[in-house]
């Protein structure tokens, strides 16, 4: 006998398929870093409705290279000659309901954050989230155990957040500050390594649009402090802090856009100074120098933060979007990067990572069916390249050229 139930189940979700080739990520030419990929990912959404104020929410995803292993067990595997694989990923596994007689809604459970343009945070986290909507201010706080959470006493590897974020929105504008709070690993053995990682983070945001103008401001500060009583490391304070603030002009045919990006840098292998954002950071931007339309990082710039945490950096970016029919989009920006501490380079001290320019065609082929057509290039100069504070010749060899190219259909359900 099956017991009875008034859920409703509804799917979404997306697929897609991207083909593209990469070059010189690493901004040595005399390694052979040129790769080819075709890669294909879907996500689901099950929303399991038990009423208006209830439901359980299950997300998966399913990555693969094409002619990857296959008879496998493990992510991204599958792509290969008879497919067979297990590769299936679970993102999100939350439960969100109202709490009875009160503006409170609580999502419990494996989701998804995101907060100042993932400046912030921008993952999936194991939280304990609550939003309060007093129309026109809202209030969210959340905990969120991001990683560790080890039980034993002496093997304390905890990573864990307190938020608490609280926004206004108006007709045209809306404001929004945030304040963060974040336990780092830590080892409470006799060789202490790090004895304790408190790290604070305060970020305020705010966006107004026009008719023809919009723009927005974020800026965040770190505060906090590593203490260690290991032998080979030393106390330190986190001092970093970052701005990010940006433009938009609505034209006929076209949308012109300007931002400048601001990650604080320190001197090499002293960090303080440097921008931290909470673990779960994920700032996208350009195509090559952070992972645009393919996804694919360039962990490789470590010397600027790298994989979508930026620090150390700043950047001048102007684009425009044209829209030259009702199912045609032109992409294009330009971005300068810099460093604002220099960095040994090759041996050399360096302060410029280049120029880098992106072109995106999007063709709507039906409402929910779209081909994109990108290619990206980047006019490096001598500081992109392999960076290790720890050996100055890493790389014999620096400041090479890097380019990417890709197509891909992107579907939605």
């Amino acid at each position: 006998v099956m017991p009875a139930s008034a859920a409703e189940m509804k799917v979404n979700g997306i697929w897609n398929a991207k083909a593209y080739a990469r070059d010189n990520y690493d901004g040595d030419d005399d390694t052979d870093d040129s790769v080819q990929y075709v890669t294909q990912r879907m996500r689901m959404y099950f929303n399991f409705i038990a009423s208006e104020n209830l439901k359980l929410v299950y997300k998966n995803e399913i990555d693969m290279e094409w002619g990857d292993a296959s008879f496998a067990v493990a992510r991204n595997d599958g792509g290969g000659l008879g497919g067979d694989s297990v590769n299936l990923e679970t993102k999100n596994v939350y439960l969100e309901f109202m709490v009875p007689d009160t503006p409170v809604k609580a999502t419990m459970g494996l989701q998804g954050v995101t907060l100042h343009k993932g400046w912030f945070i921008s993952d999936d986290v194991s939280a304990a989230r609550f939003d309060m909507n007093f129309d026109p201010v809202s209030i969210t706080t959340y905990w969120a155990g991001a990683a560790g959470l080890n039980a034993d006493p002496d093997s304390s590897d905890d990573l864990w957040h307190i938020v608490a974020s609280g926004a206004y929105k108006a007709e045209n504008m809306d404001a929004r500050l945030t304040f963060g709070y974040q336990r780092g690993t830590n080892d409470d053995t006799s060789a202490d390594d790090p004895e304790s990682d408190d790290l604070y983070l305060v970020m305020g945001e705010f966006n107004m649009s026009f008719d023809m103008f919009s723009f927005f401001v974020i800026a965040g500060k770190n505060f906090g402090e590593v203490k260690s009583d290991g032998p080979t490391t030393e106390d330190y304070d986190y001092k970093g802090y970052m701005f990010n603030a940006g433009a938009n002009f609505a034209l006929d045919m076209a949308t012109i856009r300007a931002q400048f990006i601001f990650a604080s840098g320190d001197d090499e292998g002293d960090f303080e100074d440097d921008f931290q954002g909470m673990a779960g950071e994920t700032f996208s931007w350009a195509e090559i120098i952070s992972d645009g339309y393919t996804y694919d990082r360039n962990a490789d710039l470590s010397q600027i933060g790298g994989d979508n945490s930026p620090s150390n950096m700043w950047a001048v970016n102007v684009g425009a979007d044209f829209k030259p029919t009702d199912t045609t989009t032109l992409k294009f920006d330009v971005y300068y990067i810099g460093m604002v501490e220099d960095r040994t380079i090759a041996g050399d001290k360096e302060d410029e990572i280049g120029i880098e320019i992106d072109a995106r065609l999007t063709q709507k082929i039906y409402d929910t069916l779209s081909l994109t057509v990108i290619g990206a290039y980047l006019l490096a100069e001598d500081g992109y390249g392999v960076y290790d504070s720890t050996d100055p010749n890493a790389a014999d060899n620096s400041g090479d050229d890097a380019f990417q190219v890709g197509v891909g259909l992107d579907f939605k359900f």
